[in-house]
């Protein structure tokens, strides 16, 4: 089995003997010592804090009433002995950590030292890249990330990239495949938009800009003028256990709540380091060909089917990009029903409506055909899954 330990030994050597191929004349990857953070005593809460005597484990989210801006206020602490809670407990989140045990590190810490990658070690061009991502003036979110990323920073709160960013710029595919921004760290829902709002605000050419959280999915966007297009979304490190949407400060945690290997790697971009909690989404980056496997295959019908629509997404996205390892996701959905979309229509209207706006998202401007086609390659269930949507009215 292929490592991280063995693919980032060849990528430091190809790294250090590699020019630089991009004419801002990167440095060479070149190891140094770093001096090892600590948290803050003022900081904010994580997870494994203990508050009233008792273990933090993450954050909820209590929407507020129409017409209040989301803020701390609506936030939640999670602690050990929650998961058989059906909502969210009545127990605000405390502004600073309190005195007493905790883990002093700071999360990228808390992660074996192979989990956590120099950016210039995996490609001396790697950092440049992503700094000019950030800062590209036509980009959508190049007038909102700097002054936001500081703010958080400025809270004591981690921040990362996540998602589409890091995926293509490991995988080489470079700045143009770079679709959307997707932002994780470790501040509550509440928080974070309070934190964006404040920053907006300070900006007299975007202080009218909103920063929405959704209560089913815990996403805070901060919308454009025309309140319709997202310029970036935030997110907190994922959490499991529970009934309801949470979120955490645990790196390991939040991998295994992701849908595939390759969207769980994540990029510090203040200390330009890679994050692979799962130890298996850098292998899975390889640009000669890519793998496309599930983090937790689940057996429940509504994510199986949800999985398997992003999977034909990102196979209809890759096509011309070369082959692409299917043989875990392919052994996984040839587990499926048989009748996979009956079986989320046994969950309820709601869950069936989920589905096909899931579908439009992903598929709404790829023809039928092509659809099929690709969904074909995942089984007969991903197929008769599609044919259905396909001919569900809207």
């Amino acid at each position: 089995m292929t490592t991280t330990d063995d693919v980032e030994g060849a990528a430091t050597a190809d790294a250090q003997d590699a020019g630089c191929d991009c004419g801002r004349d990167c440095p060479p990857y070149s190891p140094t010592q770093g001096i090892r953070e600590v948290r803050a005593p003022d900081g904010p809460v994580m997870a494994g804090d203990v508050v009233g005597g008792d273990r933090v484990v993450g954050f909820a989210y209590v929407p507020p009433q129409t017409g209040t801006p989301a803020g701390p206020p609506h936030d939640r602490l999670l602690t050990e002995g929650d998961g058989a809670l059906v909502s969210p407990p009545p127990r605000p989140v405390p502004a600073l950590r309190p005195p007493g045990p905790g883990d002093e590190r700071l999360p990228h810490d808390r992660l074996p030292e192979r989990f956590v990658v120099p950016a210039a070690r995996r490609s001396r061009c790697l950092p440049a890249a992503v700094r000019d991502l950030l800062e590209d003036g036509s980009a959508p979110w190049s007038r909102v990330l700097p002054p936001l990323a500081r703010t958080v920073r400025e809270a004591r709160h981690e921040l990362w990239l996540s998602g589409g960013a890091p995926r293509e710029l490991l995988s080489s595919r470079g700045r143009d495949a770079v679709r959307d921004l997707d932002l994780t760290g470790t501040a509550p829902a509440g928080h974070f938009a309070q934190l964006a709002r404040r920053t907006l605000e300070e900006d007299g050419e975007t202080y009218e800009l909103r920063t929405p959280v959704s209560p089913d999915t815990l996403v805070c966007t901060v919308l454009d003028d025309d309140e319709s297009t997202p310029l970036m979304e935030y997110r907190g490190l994922g959490v499991g256990g529970f009934a309801f949407p949470a979120t955490g400060t645990d790196l390991v945690a939040d991998s295994r709540q992701r849908d595939f290997t390759v969207n769980s790697v994540l990029y510090d971009f203040e200390r330009h380091l890679v994050l692979d909690p799962s130890e298996r989404g850098l292998p899975h980056l390889k640009t000669n060909e890519r793998v496309l496997a599930p983090v937790a295959p689940s057996s429940d019908p509504r994510i199986q089917a949800a999985l398997a629509l992003r999977a034909v997404k990102f196979l209809v996205r890759w096509e011309a990009d070369g082959p692409v390892d299917t043989h875990e996701l392919c052994a996984w959905t040839g587990e499926f029903p048989d009748d996979l979309a009956g079986r989320v229509r046994e969950r309820g209207d709601q869950a069936w409506a989920q589905l096909l706006a899931l579908h439009h998202e992903c598929l709404g401007g790829v023809e039928a055909d092509r659809q099929t086609a690709v969904a074909s390659a995942l089984g007969p269930s991903v197929e008769r899954l599609l044919r259905t949507l396909l001919g569900s009215p809207e």
